[in-house]
């Protein structure tokens, strides 16, 4: 995108003037011409070295900061060494400190605002790359939906290209019409997916890219052998796949896991739940007869059957834990409503959390009815109990949650679950749990 090419001076130039000016007004270290051009030369050579803030289909504010965290550290390094070893002035170690902290303060903020204005500009923007999907799929057709839905990636899908005829999309023609059509609608990215193209086809489409400078981006197919995790190995010189193993059957990601379960929960309920839970248990009770919470069997790890803790959000009544909330259900009270909107229903599962039978993020948990149907009908259901069911999860915050009477939503939710197991990180989690706080203040038409 042409704004993407201003954005690198932009933030470089905006952050050497505020290193500069806190420099001269600070106060802390002395305005002395060789400190003041080590400290923002080293920045911005630093910073165009690690490309730290090289802004790509724009991350979000979370992964911002981070970056400028790790790149902060280094550049603090470099400025703690140079005061007090080959400057040596004398200040001391609490006032370079000091200095530092509000300075990495300063940096994310500009870092923030320039991210929403960037953000808000694309979404307003007509400037969109055009670009075409090779092969309909479940994968490919959720791929439409979330771009559509993002304005701010900047991209326009115009249309599939498949030999097979479907109504779903809007088809612009067979794979053999697809480079021509790239050639005179100027696309500038392809994206395949590769369970719906054959070799001579793949190869066609590459062969264009390559000579066309086009970005290709391949989604992998979701049953075969591309949808799995895997990783690169050598004997002598010869390369070979080879599957990765789980993430969290290693140790030191368990307990990374683990332990971000227990200190969040531990927050949520001390400082939360110690105060919120009373206030919401008399609403309960005000609204409705019936208990203040909501106790269901749902599956658990390895399918292991565990008690679900909920507020009550509905009027009693006999079987109630066997039904499904739909959209518009009589048996919400007004109460239960709010709750559900803002997922504050969900609380009480912190409990579960710290009890070791749930985790923060992970795979929503459903009831045991409903996983005995759809491991009849969805392929690889089972595969999301390797790990602990989750308060939120990936599959939430990517739109699909509440009622899974369509097959194809629940196909998806599976997808997005099996997609966290098997590229499970610790950012991924607290991207998660960041997205899941933006969904609590935004509405949600699938939150009921």
């Amino acid at each position: 995108m042409s704004l993407n090419r201003y954005l690198l001076p932009l933030n470089l130039l905006g952050e050497l003037v505020i290193i500069s000016l806190w420099v001269l007004l600070s106060g802390v270290i002395p305005t002395l011409l060789d400190i003041f051009f080590f400290l923002t030369f080293c920045w911005m050579v630093s910073t165009l070295l690690t490309k730290n803030y090289y802004i790509n289909r724009l991350p979000g504010i979370l992964i911002n900061a981070l970056n400028l965290s790790k790149h902060f550290l280094l550049y603090f390094l470099f400025l703690f060494v140079y005061l007090q070893i080959v400057h040596k002035t004398q200040i001391s170690h609490k006032q370079i400190i000091t200095f530092a902290l509000w300075l990495y303060v300063f940096l994310l903020v500009w870092r923030i605002f320039v991210f929403t204005f960037t953000k808000q500009a694309l979404k307003i923007s007509k400037n969109r790359q055009p670009v075409v999907i090779a092969g309909v799929s479940v994968a490919s057709i959720h791929f439409k939906e979330f771009v559509e839905s993002h304005p701010e990636y900047g991209m326009n899908i115009l249309g599939f290209f498949t030999d097979k005829t479907n109504e779903k999309v809007n088809v612009l023609g067979t794979f053999d019409e697809l480079i021509p059509f790239c050639q005179n609608n100027k696309v500038s990215e392809i994206i395949c997916s590769a369970d719906k193209l054959n070799k001579d086809d793949i190869n066609n489409i590459l062969e264009y890219c390559e000579n066309n400078f086009i970005p290709l981006k391949v989604i992998p197919d979701s049953a075969g052998f591309l949808g799995r995790n895997l990783v690169t190995t050598f004997i002598e010189h010869m390369p070979l796949l080879a599957l990765r193993k789980n993430p969290f059957d290693e140790a030191t990601n368990q307990f990374l896991k683990r332990g971000f379960d227990i200190i969040f929960s531990l927050t949520i309920i001390v400082f939360v739940l110690s105060w919120l839970m009373p206030i919401i248990a008399i609403l309960i009770k005000l609204s409705s007869r019936g208990p203040i919470f909501f106790i269901q069997e749902r599956s658990g790890i390895r399918n292991k059957s565990f008690k679900c803790f909920k507020f009550r959000s509905m009027r009693t009544e006999n079987n109630a834990e066997f039904k499904q909330a739909t959209k518009n259900d009589s048996r919400v009270t007004k109460i239960g409503a709010f709750l559900r909107k803002t997922s504050l229903d969900e609380l009480p599962q912190f409990f579960n959390v710290l009890i070791g039978n749930m985790s923060i993020v992970g795979p929503r948990p459903h009831p045991l009815k409903l996983t005995e149907e759809y491991s009849q009908k969805v392929d690889k259901y089972m595969v999301r109990h390797l790990v602990k069911p989750g308060i939120t999860g990936l599959s939430q915050v990517m739109g699909y949650r509440g009622e899974t009477k369509d097959l194809y939503l629940m196909k998806m939710r599976v997808r997005m679950d099996r997609f966290y197991i098997d590229n499970w990180s610790f950012y991924l989690d607290l991207k998660v749990v960041y997205s899941t706080v933006l969904l609590i203040f935004r509405k949600d038409n699938n939150a009921y």
